[in-house]
Parts: structure tokens; C-alpha cells; sequence
């Protein structure tokens, strides 16, 4: 499968989108990573063994291995932890947080005491900002850990707000609003099927916690970057997923 090699892409100041995006069956899918480029340096996912050669070349040509003080997993995923491995191995001065750490058969599970566990609504401290662990609406890992950098106000949706694509863009601006949108839903549909059974009161208050935040960016794994006027449409498109018995 021929991977589009876009290049790292920087959403906010300190903030870097690292997307491989490759040819799907209708159209375009991304495989995502990112770098808060702090006083603390801290790599978000790791993305899938597959594409590790690119994946540490574009990481790397943003931070320096030996700088990053923060691996930060949202859930163990082979797409999401296929590299976590390598980049304990070149970052030795980072620790990894996650709200589950890899399991023995899933994969690499890391050294002794460079693991922080993290509960859903917990930040820890990276040097220039506050990064909070804020579980998105929709998962399919129930460990899933969503990321907020305060400073930046980027937020990182593991698989939450993915979008397949018709051309291949890390930027959901490239793409008329609408088309973006079903696109979101038909994911978000996918990813949490249990959507239709949820009590849209409930789902609600999750993601009221996200509209109530200051969000300039929502980064997710599997589609493109949602900015601008996009971020509050894309919230309230998950919003309407709640007790649907279909994805538009």
C-alpha cells in the first residue's frame, strides 16, 4: 500500500501533527502521531510498526531523542503503540503515561519505573504547560486517554473525531464542512457501534466537558485536524451520534 508522506505539520506554536496517510478503500486513512515541542518534550502515540522508518524520521526531525522527557500513550493499540518500543530505546530520559500500560501478548511492555499511570481527568506537569488526560466520547479501548495541553489548547482524540478522507489532507479545512462532518459520524459510528444505545443525557455530559474547554485544535489519530469554526461543528456532529440508529 503506497503511504502519502505529507510531512510533520505544525497546528499550533509548540504543537506538531505527525500524519502518515495512505490509499483506503474509498479514499484516504490516517495513522497520526504528535509532538508538544515544550520546555518538556513529550511525543503523543507512537503509531503502527508498519510505518516506523518514516514515523522516526519525521518524530525526530521535530525533536531531539535525548530532549523528549514524555511519551504519552492513549491506549495500547497496535496503530497507537506499534512504536513505543524504539522510542523508549532513543528517548532514555522519557517517561511513559497512559492509563494502560501495554499488556503482556499485546505488545512491548516497558522497563521498570518509566511508567505513570493516569486516570481520566488527571494532568501532570511538562515543564512550560499542564497536559490532562480527558477520555473522548467515543473509543473503542475503555483504557483510552484523550490529551489537553492547556498552553497550546490542542487536544488530542486518540481514535475519536477520525475521518476518512477523499483526498489526502491532515487538514480538515481542505474538505467542505459538510463532507467532513458525515465523515466524522460514519467513523464515530463505526468505532463505538454502542452509540445508538446511549443515553444522549449521559453522552452528553461528556461531550459538554470538551465543548466547555478552551480547544483551538482537535487532533485525532485517524482523520484530519480540526480547526477554527471546524471544532465546535465536529463536537456537536459526536454529539448527535447519541441514541442514532445510523451514522448520518
Amino acid at each position: 500500500m503506497e503511504t502519502q508522506l505529507t510531512g510533520p505539520w505544525r497546528i499550533a506554536p509548540d504543537v506538531v501533527l505527525v500524519p502518515v496517510i495512505e490509499p483506503a478503500a474509498a479514499g484516504y486513512a490516517h495513522v497520526n502521531s504528535m509532538v508538544i515541542t515544550g520546555r518538556e518534550p513529550v511525543i503523543v502515540d507512537t503509531g503502527a510498526a508498519e510505518h516506523r522508518e518514516r514515523w522516526t524520521e519525521d518524530v525526530f526531525s521535530v525533536v531531539e531523542p535525548r530532549d523528549v522527557r514524555w511519551i504519552f500513550l492513549s491506549h495500547d493499540d497496535p496503530d497507537h503503540a506499534g512504536n513505543l518500543e524504539v522510542a523508549l530505546e532513543m528517548c532514555p530520559d522519557a517517561t511513559l503515561v497512559t492509563g494502560s500500560p501495554p499488556r503482556p501478548g499485546r505488545g512491548f511492555v516497558p522497563p521498570p519505573g518509566r511508567t505513570r499511570r493516569i486516570a481520566d481527568d488527571e494532568s501532570f506537569d511538562a515543564g512550560d504547560r499542564r497536559l490532562t488526560a480527558v477520555r473522548p466520547p467515543l473509543y473503542d479501548a475503555p483504557a483510552t486517554r484523550g490529551l489537553y495541553d492547556d498552553r497550546s489548547g490542542v487536544y488530542w482524540a486518540a481514535d475519536c473525531f477520525g475521518a476518512g478522507t477523499p483526498v489526502a489532507t491532515a487538514d480538515a479545512g481542505d474538505l467542505p464542512m459538510e463532507d467532513y462532518l458525515e465523515a466524522v459520524r460514519a467513523f464515530g459510528a463505526g468505532l463505538s457501534p454502542w452509540h445508538r444505545w446511549l443515553d444522549p443525557r449521559i453522552f452528553g455530559r461528556h461531550v459538554d466537558r470538551l465543548a466547555a474547554m478552551e480547544i483551538i485544535a482537535i487532533a485525532s489519530a485517524h482523520g484530519p485536524t480540526a480547526t477554527g469554526d471546524r471544532v465546535a461543528r465536529v463536537i456537536g456532529a459526536v454529539r448527535g451520534l447519541a441514541g442514532r440508529s445510523d451514522p448520518g
